[in-house]
């Protein structure tokens, strides 16, 4: 009262002054409870001690006696030891004072004042003794009591503290069932504000778990049935599934531990909702990985357009077919690749396309027996096996069996197609023997097919050809890099037998043994490497040229393209800065363009032709009236010589349609302002019969072989000599 007096006069107050002041009015009183204390016992003594000298009763004195004799009992419960030891004191003396007084005025004859005397001296002694034994004792073992009440005061707040503050949910019911305790947490869950019991008017203590929650199987009855509110909870071992009874949306788990106090249970509850969700979905996506992982599986196998074994699936069956035939089982193998697809995918589109493959599968499926096996390889490629027997071995009765099962037309959009194909085939035992061998020869067949027919089957020494050519082309390719391809020359003269200018060659001496230009040539064009060897030959060229033109000699010479070179851009800039830099190399070299190469009608060679004829040089068509559009080249390349091919020169002069081909050629040479070359002049009744149609300019080996360049530019050299004179 005092403390909430002190607060409403001194609101502003603090704490701590307040606890001052209730301190000392504390001390005040036990001050004043010691005056008091103090008072009584000298009032006691005071008392005892008017009785004992003032009174001449006998009696009396004894009374006076008994009280002096409790005076130190009552000074050490009032006050302390101290006080008691002071009140023995006073007690002596007062003893003495009696004893004195008794003797002067002669009272010692009678027995009752010895007896006094002895009661007095011994009770003031042993009672204040006794008492303070008894007084010690009775305040150890009340600080006893009160430590261990404090320890148990102590232990309760920690397991209360404990029990509120574990983290989880927790109930201590007893074996019935009933709710005894519930931490806050508990009382949350219980009675969140989706339960419609947003704040309990009191604690869950007394109710039954069974009031809260109900077993999940039961979630879905009606919460308000009397089934509902009779459902006990199932327990399955030492935990349960249960729901709150008034959401069913929230799930609970429950798990029990027994303690051995009066078998009290402890019962921890957890928010299972969030889990269970994340659980069912994560069932959800384990169901959908599964379905997925099936589809793959049968994407990893099959063609998800035509169904049919993939290239892996197809050689697994295959091989296990092989595995379970017997030694003398023979087979044939052949890919089909449907010709010009991409023209149809182009014209049809992509939907369209794939139903004409859809069409061409089912139709091979259809015509096929059930004993081959089909697969797509990839894109337009398709591989069958078919078990076949001795008759089949004869590669003309393969083709026409493969020619009867393939479909001739497929339907789109009304339109009837023919279909085209290139099949590349291989037999079992002969030309492999498990799956992955034969698909690699029936590509290799596929690759190198006869230009004769659409049918092309492998052949051992066509591999045996690859791998040489292989192991030729990373020679090749060393020896262009390390300048080791030779240039030579060939003379091209004049009607008077003058040399005219020169065709530069390649020549390429591997190790003793001279390999034919038309197979390093070849080999190089498939590697690329035209365009170094190219440049390699116009700087050994430019060279020699600069060199004949410091010595006065005027003699062009022509070298070969393919047209990749020109396609190169680094080769075709190293061109033109030649002429930029000496505008004279520009009457000293020709360029021959070999018109049997496909890459000669693309635009870009050209666009590039035209610009390096309006840089002076001149451009020779090469091999005219064997190539790809010979009469168009005319049109499109700035040409000012033409070469007749020497097939067209070797019959003659017996064969006569010969000699009528090369008499309109050089008309028409002739009508557009072109000097001709004829090559391949190999007798002098072909010069005269060509000299006598007018050909202005003769090459072959009738006139010089082709030789080394440095015959005609060494020192001394007789061919040299003879290139001055004609000059």
């Amino acid at each position: 009262m005092y403390t909430h007096l002190i607060q409403r006069l001194f609101p502003n107050k603090s704490a701590s002054q307040t606890g001052t002041q209730v301190h000392a009015t504390s001390s005040e009183q036990k001050t004043n409870r010691k005056i008091a204390s103090l008072i009584f016992l000298v009032s006691l003594f005071v008392a005892s001690a008017a009785i004992l000298f003032l009174n001449t009763i006998s009696y009396a004195s004894t009374f006076a006696i008994s009280l002096l004799s409790l005076l130190p009992v009552f000074a050490r419960i009032l006050i302390n030891t101290k006080a008691s030891l002071v009140s023995v004191c006073l007690n002596i003396g007062l003893l003495s004072t009696f004893i004195y007084q008794t003797i002067s005025h002669n009272q010692l004859d009678t027995a009752a004042f010895y007896i006094q005397t002895l009661i007095l001296t011994a009770l003031s002694f042993i009672l204040p003794v006794v008492a303070s034994q008894i007084i010690k004792k009775l305040e150890d073992n009340t600080q006893k009591i009160t430590s261990l009440q404090q320890r148990l005061t102590d232990n309760s707040n920690l397991y209360e503290a404990f029990f509120q503050h574990t983290g989880t949910p927790s109930l201590l019911c007893d074996k019935s069932g009933k709710i005894l305790r519930a931490n806050q947490l508990a009382m949350d869950l219980l009675c969140s504000p989706s339960s419609g019991r947003t704040k309990p008017t009191k604690s869950l203590s007394g109710s039954t778990l069974s009031d809260w929650l109900t077993p999940a199987q039961h979630s879905n009855q009606n919460q308000h049935s009397s089934q509902a509110k009779k459902t006990k909870i199932q327990w399955r071992g030492n935990s349960a599934e249960c729901v709150l009874k008034h959401d069913n949306s929230i799930k609970i788990d429950v798990k029990k531990s027994a303690i051995s106090y009066r078998h009290y249970l402890i019962l921890n509850l957890q928010n299972t909702t969030t889990l269970r969700t994340v659980q069912q979905k994560l069932a959800n996506s384990q169901q959908e990985l599964i379905r997925s992982q099936q589809a793959h599986s049968r994407l990893a196998h099959f063609d998800a357009l035509t169904q049919l074994p993939n290239s892996k699936h197809f050689c697994q069956q295959v091989n296990d077919k092989i595995t379970a035939q017997s030694d003398h089982f023979t087979g044939a193998m052949f890919i089909i690749r449907i010709s010009q697809f991409k023209l149809l995918n182009k014209r049809y589109g992509k939907n369209s396309a794939n139903r004409i493959i859809q069409d061409f599968t089912s139709g091979l499926k259809h015509k096929l027996s059930n004993e081959a096996i089909m697969g797509r390889l990839r894109g337009i490629k398709f591989a069958c096996f078919v078990p076949v027997g001795q008759a089949y071995l004869l590669q003309r009765n393969l083709s026409t069996l493969i020619r009867s099962v393939l479909p001739d037309q497929v339907t789109v959009k009304g339109d009837t197609l023919n279909m085209d194909y290139q099949v590349g085939i291989a037999y079992y035992h002969s030309d492999g023997k498990n799956a992955e061998e034969l698909l690699e020869h029936c590509e290799m067949a596929l690759e190198y097919p006869d230009k004769t027919d659409c049918l092309s089957y492998y052949d051992p020494g066509l591999e045996r050809r690859l791998l040489e050519e292989h192991t030729l082309g990373l020679t090749l390719g060393t020896a262009i890099r390390n300048r080791e391809i030779e240039v030579w020359l060939q003379p091209q003269v004049t009607p008077d037998g003058q040399i005219r200018s020169f065709e530069a060659l390649s020549r390429w001496n591997n190790n003793g043994q001279f390999i034919p230009p038309n197979i390093f040539i070849g080999i190089a064009e498939t590697l690329g490497l035209l365009p170094l060897l190219a440049e390699n030959m116009v700087k050994e060229l430019v060279s020699t040229l600069t060199y004949w033109h410091e010595e006065k000699v005027h003699t062009p010479i022509a070298f070969n393209l393919a047209g990749q070179e020109l396609m190169n851009d680094a080769f075709f800039a190293l061109l033109m800065s030649l002429v930029s830099d000496n505008p004279w190399l520009s009457d000293m070299l020709e360029l021959e363009i070999t018109e049997t190469s496909p890459v000669m009608t693309n635009p870009l060679i050209h666009k590039r032709l035209r610009s390096l004829s309006q840089y002076g040089y001149s451009i020779a068509i090469d091999d005219f009236g064997t190539g790809q559009a010979s009469l168009g080249q005319l049109i499109d390349i700035p040409a000012n010589i033409l070469k007749i091919d020497r097939r067209f020169i070797a019959p003659l002069p017996d064969d006569q349609r010969h000699m009528d081909i090369v008499k309109s050629t050089m008309a028409l040479a002739n009508s557009l302002n072109m000097d001709v070359i004829a090559e391949g002049i190999e007798t002098k009744e072909q010069a005269d019969l060509l000299v006598s149609l007018g050909c202005t300019i003769l090459q072959g080996y009738y006139f010089a072989k082709p030789s080394p360049m440095s015959e005609w530019t060494a020192e001394g050299s007789a061919k040299a000599k003879t290139l001055r004179m004609v000059y």
